[in-house]
């Protein structure tokens, strides 16, 4: 094995020029795949945290009547379920928010102040304020784009008009901003005791958020409490199954798409180990003479794509994470109304790189079977005596 590596050394070195154009060229390519793969994962990470900060792990609803009654009772009855955090009333209905002249549609949303100031997926969006009534009036918690576009501060008196053509004077007390361009742009919360009022309910509400302390076991708990309660209970993952299947093909393609770039760079691998067993059949020849076995020439091809090969992927992934550090320490920004967030956050896997090292590591060494085969295949006496 010294004799192999010795000999690939002494041949990769003889042509170091382009031994590092190929080292360079699979380097390339495995930062490239390794930086997108942090992106994507870094994506799919912060928009799923921004979403399950803005929507119920599970929601308790009714399909039929929109409503769910008697409701105290049953958070009661679910609050004792395992991975349960809390379980918060809530209600969504369209309306009209005007102001001055400009309108826009929302989504009210009403909740119960009260219980979910103890609950850290709320606060830590809210930017200032709070739902409490100022004088007369019940105070309303605006997006931070949906306030840009009603041109509204703190204290500005708006018309909420609801779907029953109620009318319901509200004041500007709070501001919050979750990172999702949709959400910030078309919600506004309302205390739960107004937002009844507004809608109708009664003292009925439209259902039951749901926070758990594993947001993976969403399904499972879905699942156990649709055998005991009488409404319909449904998962994030269920309710963002679509985005979820985007992202992961998303995912997928950004990993073959790249590979491509990295099978294009090992085929120089390839071409150069043949060009090589072409030049220089005379000294393999000699080997085989002196006594070397053609598999122990094909092994020497070989280990010169591995060695090429295994500097490229470390040379990759050092580049890789680089980038990836330098991405996450100075994060591009976004049009927050096209990608939904307002900054490409960067999240590394070590199973990505190290799939990313092992697919590059194998391509480059399949890269070398067909010039191996060269060598294996060579006739020394024929290659000395045309000689």
């Amino acid at each position: 094995m010294r004799f192999l590596f010795f000999i690939a050394a002494r041949h990769l070195l003889a042509r170091w020029r382009q031994t590092v154009m190929l080292i360079l060229s699979v380097s390339v390519g495995v930062a490239i795949l390794t930086t997108a793969l942090s992106l994507t994962n870094g994506f799919e990470a912060d928009l799923v945290d921004r979403i399950l900060g803005t929507t119920p792990h599970v929601a308790v609803t009714d399909a039929l009547t929109g409503m769910v009654k008697d409701y105290p009772r049953l958070q009661e009855e679910i609050k004792p379920q395992p991975h349960v955090k809390n379980v918060l009333p809530f209600i969504n209905g369209q309306a009209l928010l005007t102001r001055s002249g400009f309108s826009s549609g929302v989504l009210v949303r009403g909740i119960d102040p009260a219980q979910e100031k103890d609950n850290p997926d709320w606060t830590k969006y809210v930017l200032k304020g709070d739902l409490a009534p100022r004088g007369n009036l019940p105070g309303i918690m605006l997006g931070s784009e949906l306030a840009k576009k009603l041109g509204a501060k703190s204290g500005d008196r708006l018309l909420l008009v609801s779907g029953l053509a109620s009318k319901q004077p509200v004041v500007v007390t709070g501001l919050y901003q979750a990172g999702l361009y949709e959400y910030d742009a078309h919600v506004a919360y309302l205390d739960l005791r107004v937002a009844q009022q507004v809608f109708g309910l009664g003292d009925s509400v439209t259902g039951l958020s749901i926070r758990l302390d594993d947001v993976f076991a969403a399904p499972e708990v879905a699942s156990e409490l649709q055998r005991t309660v009488p409404y319909s209970v449904r998962s994030w993952t269920v309710n963002n199954s679509s985005l979820l299947g985007a992202l992961a093909l998303e995912k997928r393609v950004i990993f073959l798409v790249t590979m491509f770039i990295i099978i294009v760079a090992t085929m120089g691998i390839a071409n150069t180990l043949a060009m090589w067993v072409l030049e220089q059949s005379r000294e393999i020849a000699i080997l085989r003479a002196l006594g070397s076995s053609g598999v122990t020439m094909g092994r020497m091809v070989v280990m010169e794509g591995a060695v090429v090969g295994v500097l490229g992927v470390a040379l990759g992934l050092a580049a890789g994470v680089g980038l990836s550090l330098a991405l996450g320490s100075f994060p591009l920004a976004l049009p927050s109304d096209v990608y939904y967030i307002d900054r490409l956050p960067v999240r590394m896997e070590p199973l990505d790189f190290a799939l990313t090292a092992v697919a590059a590591l194998g391509v480059a060494l399949m890269a070398c079977l067909l010039p191996a085969r060269r060598a294996i295949k060579l006739d020394p006496i024929e290659v000395i005596r045309r000689a």
